[in-house]
């Protein structure tokens, strides 16, 4: 037992230590599988893993070991349906639409930060999926990438056709060689492995960890609550879903949805201060990730298992990432957006060009993200208002009746 008196605070230095120590455990869940199966696998889009391991471990963190097993699982079933559903508008949209009506279900048993960030981070590969190239190509990336070549032309690269736009869909303006690489079975199984894995390491590490902490109690919402929840979220992630990628050449699109399922919570109150917080700490960031790249310069390149790898900015990216990680235990909440949003920035970028796009991409979209999802909780809230009203009106004038039930 503890000899500190009851009711007082353990020291900070103490504090401090132990949220080090489990943001630096955090990212190494996060880094290791990618690094290893990067080595393995010789692609960038290794780096799902390190997504798969965050939904994995807030799954397990909010559900226990049965959810984050069965989060695991049907996260890595869906990953390349996502891939597949984001050649068209409206296959994207629909497999959006049905990701988050299931979110907005769980929400009835308390589940739905559990649930929630299975559409936020397969959001990436339905709207614009890390590409599989061939080791001739991968030579030749940070280069091409410096020219500002996109990823859709890399693939076209790599088909040997760089200007070759024809479509072969109906619906969806992709080259033949991109809609081959949406298709291909070997880039799919993978993406589904890469997913697995890393989210079946997070979910048995952060349960062994936890295993003698008291089982968290999910929090149970009625219907009522539920329903305008799910229908907000399904609405406005499921039309940003569309436009863009009926607007691939818009940036961002996934911060977007994050930032309606993050900010949209369950029942009729606003939570203005996560909001406002959630804002300022990203127009912050945004600031900081200036200063930063003002540092940094450009992009410098090393050779990691045989794939150019922007060293400076990812191992920045890690540093703020993993002081993010730190500042999500204390109370002042702004402070993780000031720093998760160069981490995030630098750690889905391979060049300085990229970087400050991601950066922008973030802002514009937290800040419409957190605009849509108040005018839904206004108009939320102004409905529950006059649905009470009327039912109040109803009782004091109709004569009670049984339920059918």
């Amino acid at each position: 037992m503890s000899n500190e008196p009851v009711g007082t605070k353990p020291p900070l230095l103490k504090v401090l230590a132990k949220h080090t120590a489990i943001g630096i455990a955090l990212i190494a869940i996060l880094l290791v599988p990618f690094f290893v199966l990067m080595a393995l696998t010789k692609q960038p889009a290794a780096s799902y893993s390190a997504m798969g391991a965050i939904i994995g471990a807030v799954a397990v963190m909010v559900g226990g070991l049965r959810i984050g097993v069965l989060t695991t699982i049907v996260t890595a079933l869906l990953a390349p349906i996502a891939i597949v559903a984001g050649l068209t508008p409206l296959t994207g949209a629909a497999l959006m639409a049905v990701l988050t009506l299931v979110v907005g279900r769980m929400s009835r048993y308390g589940l739905q930060r559990a649930a929630m960030l299975v559409p936020v981070f397969l959001a990436w590969p339905i709207l614009s999926p890390i590409p599989w190239l061939p080791s001739s190509l991968l030579h030749k990336l940070d280069g091409l990438l410096a020219k500002g070549v996109s990823m859709s032309e890399l693939i076209a690269l790599k088909q040997g056709s760089p200007h070759h736009t024809a479509t072969a869909l109906p619906g969806t303006t992709m080259s033949p060689s991109m809609i081959a690489m949406h298709l291909n079975q070997t880039y799919l199984a993978w993406v589904a492995a890469f997913f697995f894995i890393g989210s079946i390491i997070a979910v048995v590490t952060v349960h062994l960890a936890l295993r003698k902490a008291p089982a968290r109690q999910p929090i149970a919402h009625t219907r009522r609550e539920a329903m305008p929840y799910t229908i907000t979220i399904t609405i406005l992630a499921t039309v940003a879903t569309y436009y863009f990628l009926d607007h691939p050449k818009q940036p961002g699109g996934a911060f977007l949805i994050a930032a309606i399922l993050v900010l949209a919570q369950v029942g009729s109150e606003i939570e203005w201060k996560l909001k406002i917080e959630r804002v300022l700490g990203t127009l912050g960031g945004i600031a900081l990730l200036a200063a930063i790249m003002a540092v940094l310069g450009g992009s410098s390149y090393i050779d990691l298992f045989g794939i150019p790898f922007p060293a400076n900015l990812y191992l920045v990216g890690i540093v703020f990432g993993t002081a993010a990680v730190i500042a999500k235990f204390s109370p002042r909440y702004w402070i993780y957006f000031l720093l998760i949003t160069p981490a995030t920035a630098l750690l889905n970028a391979y060049t300085t060009s990229q970087v400050a796009q991601f950066g922008r991409a973030r802002l514009v979209d937290n800040l419409v993200g957190a605009l849509l999802v108040v005018l839904a909780a206004l108009v939320t809230v102004g409905a529950s208002r006059l649905a009470k009203g009327s039912t109040d009106a109803d009782a004091t004038t109709s004569p009670a009746v049984a339920s059918p039930v």
